[in-house]
């Protein structure tokens, strides 16, 4: 990405002036990154931020008995990392796909955030929505059954045509939903053979987005 596309990045994720947001380019390294790279191990010091300007990462926590559980998936336009100081990370963020991001050092952005008071403003929309997104996704795992957060995170997945292509992978679904390979599978069979979601090697396709609603429970 260009230097002219990253500060028009900047200026839509911030809502900032462009004079804020060449200030935030000038400071902020270009990071590109492959599947399943760790950003940061849980348990190890991190004093970076990152903003995403493409692709996924996923936070997630790794139990006393190995088992993961998947906190958030953020994506283009949100921020991961240790703010406002450098913190001890309590999860491992971990890219999923590829992720191309913007890496600032936690207190070169408190300073930024001194001399561009109007920055703040930007950020914390950002913190607030994915803060509203962890509590969302704990609720759900808290008043939905297994097959409800996979048919849940199903419709969060496509796009305005109710259309993913390629198909969602169902290990990754599962773990989004947190539940089992197995579980997520047969879930989705079953909406296959009721005819509500068409599915093959290249797309998937909600066909009744108010049947799959409904299942939601």
């Amino acid at each position: 990405m260009q230097n002219s596309e990253q500060v028009s990045a900047l200026m839509a994720f911030l809502n900032c002036t462009p004079e804020v947001a060449q200030a935030l380019d000038a400071a902020m390294a270009p990071q590109a990154f492959d599947h399943k790279d760790i950003l940061v191990h849980q348990g190890d010091k991190n004093s970076q931020i990152w903003l995403i300007l493409d692709g996924k990462a996923q936070l997630q926590i790794i139990g006393y008995e190995g088992q993961i559980t998947l906190l958030a998936t953020h994506g283009p336009g949100e921020i991961l990392g240790a703010f406002p100081e450098e913190t001890e990370s309590n999860m491992d963020i971990k890219v999923y796909g590829s992720l191309t991001a913007l890496q600032i050092p936690s207190n070169d952005l408190h300073e930024l955030l001194r001399t561009y008071p109007s920055l703040g403003a930007g950020l914390s929309k950002i913190l607030g929505n994915q803060f509203n997104a962890i509590l969302d996704r704990l609720a759900s795992h808290v008043t939905l059954t297994a097959t409800g957060r996979v048919y849940r995170e199903l419709l969060r997945l496509v796009d305005e045509n109710d259309q993913a292509s390629p198909p969602p992978v169902i290990a990754a679904l599962a773990l989004t939903a947190q539940t089992t390979r197995e579980t997520a599978s047969r879930a989705i069979n079953a909406l296959v053979r009721r005819g509500i979601i068409e599915r093959d090697k290249r797309r998937l396709e909600i066909i009744s987005r108010g049947l799959l609603e409904s299942l939601v429970v």
